[in-house]
């Protein structure tokens, strides 16, 4: 399946609120499609102009092109980095109330039934808010990935050799610093297995199938649940689209643009499947053993 095709069934399955943020991968795609061509081979070029002189069109070609590109750039980082502003705050929101519940653990509820409510909740927003992680680390890889593929096509186009130093300067921008969002994402991640760990999980089910225990009806928090399902649906895309990039191509290039990304991505040694080992974070990891490569006949 062609990049361009990906890129667009991931924004069609992301959250609403987030499409406008991505790479405007296709009105660029199609934006190059009208730049001018450069001469044949053969073709005698005129001479350098005066000093002084306007600039060649190749050049303030570029230009205009680059700012386009800065734009991009500035949307990018706008968002992510207001995303994980978000993060740290609701992160350190659910922290205070599980030290508030074990700071309280006797008159902080009426009931064991409020107790339970209230881990549920909390367990809902750490599950939400680590599927909103997985998906903006998704979006800092294939808004990456779809830049790359706009570069490349514009040096094809154009004749340019715009896409090394640009990609160079974009690999340093704060959307494509993942770091702090992968400690969140271990924090997060840590919080879910001390609080609710499998053998939790497994009686809760078990027992709910057995009419033990039913989790307290709730006309009012459906909404709350729909969100979460469209966080689930929405992270599950992501990943896919990822997978498909994964598959894209099957040899390396050590020259390749792709290597770039050797270092966004760290293992923690820890084993535990995150998204920096799972498929969510595939990309970085797939594109250390990949070409990067476009067929000259693509049109993704």
């Amino acid at each position: 399946m062609k990049f361009g095709k990906d890129f667009r069934n991931h924004l069609e399955e992301t959250l609403p609120e987030w499409r406008d943020k991505f790479l405007a991968y296709k009105a660029l795609k199609k934006l190059i499609k009208h730049l001018p061509q450069p001469p044949p081979l053969g073709v005698d070029l005129p001479d350098e102009p005066p000093r002084g002189a306007a600039r060649p069109l190749a050049a303030a070609l570029e230009a205009w092109f680059v700012g386009i590109l800065n734009e991009e750039l500035e949307k990018f980082n706008d968002f992510y980095v207001d995303k994980e502003e978000d993060f740290v705050i609701r992160l350190q929101e659910l922290k205070e109330r599980i030290e508030k519940i074990r700071a309280n653990k006797s008159g902080a509820f009426t009931s064991e039934r409020e107790f339970s409510e209230e881990m549920l909740d909390i367990r809902k927003a750490f599950v939400t808010i680590h599927g909103e992680m997985v998906l903006l680390k998704n979006y800092s890889s294939l808004n990456f990935a779809g830049l790359v593929k706009i570069l490349k096509k514009y040096d094809k186009r154009t004749g340019g050799l715009l896409s090394l130093p640009f990609t160079q300067r974009a690999l340093h921008q704060p959307f494509f610093t993942t770091e702090p969002l992968t400690r969140l994402v271990h924090e997060c991640e840590a919080n879910l297995e001390m609080l609710f760990p499998l053998e939790a999980e497994v009686i809760e089910s078990d027992q709910t199938g057995k009419g033990e225990t039913q989790e307290p009806h709730d006309p009012e928090g459906s909404s709350d649940r729909a969100d979460n399902f469209g966080v689930y649906r929405s992270t599950l895309a992501a990943m896919k689209a990822i997978q498909g990039l994964r598959k894209a191509s099957s040899t390396y290039n050590p020259l390749s643009l792709a290597q770039f990304f050797h270092g966004q991505g760290e293992d923690d040694g820890s084993g535990a499947v995150t998204t920096e080992n799972s498929d969510s974070n595939s990309l970085t990891n797939s594109q250390k053993h990949e070409t990067d490569e476009e067929s000259v006949h693509s049109d993704d």
